[in-house]
């Protein structure tokens, strides 16, 4: 580590500061401090800054390198960076960035790093909805069938956490944040689940972001997609494998035969098993169950292996997770639902006429709310909003269903409580983020399930 021992004003004075070729990572969160210890166990000198004057990681930092200096973002020391190491919280758009590139430094972020670095065989999967479930499905599977199996990226671990010597297939989750600056990932399988309005305080449209999610594609040996639904992109390989509730037609494709009331998994014309016999049976459970098979058998794990450790997958806390049955209500933890698409697969996946109370409300993120409006008219019997754009929320459901503005989460638990009845079901999957009354969506979920099981006890 190099340290800075000139102010920022003396450096404005002499101009450009001669430090030797250093690395700026921006943005301390846990990506920045995974980049920073890299950085550091490999001996390349870096400097760090921050919007924030005390960003979360900043202790662990200090006492990895204790002579660190933290930058703010208008340091001129980034324009003096040979690359800029970016977390994906921050936006490519802020006016530094900007500056950076029109002066030519490389911006860069650590899955693009990781890309470069690893030696084992890479799958990497994106989507707006889906991603952490079939990312921990598939390293589930895989890590039955082969040994060194590491799971990693927007999933929660950072990537460069588990780049090791004795790894022989990497998992990763990553978002549309990180393929911003990882265009060229060079992926073994590279799977795409399905894409809906998300991020639209981020992207320009829905077209911008699309176009980033496309960037998994960019240099892949094989494909999985899903049949319907979903835009056009640019495939550089024939080795395309899709998925979806309809029939296959070929070996590449996964889909669904026998009946509506018992359907059967298939790979071709192979039947592999029935839906009715997997542990979770919602149609997006079915949806992910499906791509998690392609996803695996484009990279080369054994069928008849899958088949039987699919049927020990339980699902993960927060996404459609199944807190109980209480007078013949279910009620569902779907807080990690924090887009419109989200919500949207969860109504359809519980839906059984309009047997659901839907609990909706956050951060909107600037997501368009009439998107939902066709699905809570089929299959909703009561929609509960809170939380900032609680009220704009009910002005756009307006008339799709009976829509009731509530303060907070612990009222609401108790209207949805009332408000259902024998063979309902109370779905918490709020289509919003969860920061403008909560830590994280994981914080959200968690006191849902807590006041649910204190009013219910």
């Amino acid at each position: 580590m190099r340290l800075l021992t000139t102010t920022l004003a003396a450096a404005s004075e002499k101009g450009n500061v001669d430090k030797g070729k250093f690395k700026m990572i921006v943005g301390l969160g846990e990506t920045g401090y995974s980049v920073a210890k890299y950085l550091h166990s490999t001996g390349v000198d870096f400097e760090v800054a921050d919007s924030d004057a005390a960003p979360s990681c900043l202790p662990e930092l200090q006492a990895l390198v204790p002579d660190i200096e933290l930058h703010t973002l208008e340091s001129s020391l980034l324009m003096s960076a040979e690359e800029i190491i970016l977390s994906p919280g921050v936006p490519q758009s802020i006016p530094v960035l900007r500056e950076a590139r029109a002066k030519g430094i490389k911006v860069t972020g650590d899955i693009a790093m990781f890309g470069d670095l690893a030696e084992a065989p890479i799958v990497a999967i994106t989507g707006s909805n889906g991603k952490s479930t079939v990312t921990s499905l598939v390293g589930m599977l895989a890590s039955s069938q082969l040994n060194g199996v590491k799971v990693a990226g927007n999933i929660g671990t950072p990537c460069l956490d588990v780049l090791e010597a004795g790894a022989l297939l990497y998992i990763l989750e990553v978002s549309s944040f990180q393929l911003e600056v990882a265009m060229e990932l060079p992926l073994k399988v590279a799977a795409l689940l399905n894409l809906s309005s998300d991020h639209m305080d981020r992207y320009l449209n829905v077209e911008d972001y699309y176009g980033v999610k496309g960037n998994i594609f960019n240099r892949c040996e094989c494909a999985v997609v899903p049949r319907r639904g979903i835009v056009s992109f640019n495939i550089p390989t024939d080795a395309v494998f899709t998925f979806g509730r309809d029939a296959p037609a070929n070996d590449m494709q996964f889909g669904l035969v026998g009946t509506k009331e018992d359907p059967v998994l298939s790979h071709g014309s192979r039947e592999l098993i029935r839906a009715a016999d997997l542990p979770l049976k919602s149609k997006h459970d079915i949806q992910n169950a499906l791509a998690a098979l392609a996803i695996g058998y484009a990279s080369d794990l054994e069928m008849g292996a899958m088949i039987e450790d699919l049927q020990k997958f339980r699902g993960l806390a927060h996404r459609c997770e199944w807190v109980g049955d209480f007078a013949g209500v279910s009620f569902i933890n779907d807080s990690k639902a924090t887009n419109i698409g989200a919500s949207i697969s969860a109504i359809e996946g519980f839906s059984k006429g309009k047997n659901i109370v839907l609990i909706l409300g956050g951060e909107g993120k600037g997501a368009d709310f009439e998107l939902m409006i066709p699905t809570i008219k089929n299959c909703v019997k009561k929609v509960l909003v809170f939380g900032r754009d609680g009220k704009a929320i009910r002005a756009v459901l307006h008339g799709a269903a009976s829509v009731e503005l509530v303060d907070n989460l612990d009222e609401i638990v108790d209207v949805a409580i009332s408000s259902a009845g024998c063979g309902d079901t109370v779905l918490f999957s709020p289509a919003c983020a969860s920061f403008d009354m909560f830590e994280s969506y994981s914080a959200r979920g968690n006191e849902f399930k807590r006041l649910l099981m204190e009013k219910l006890s």
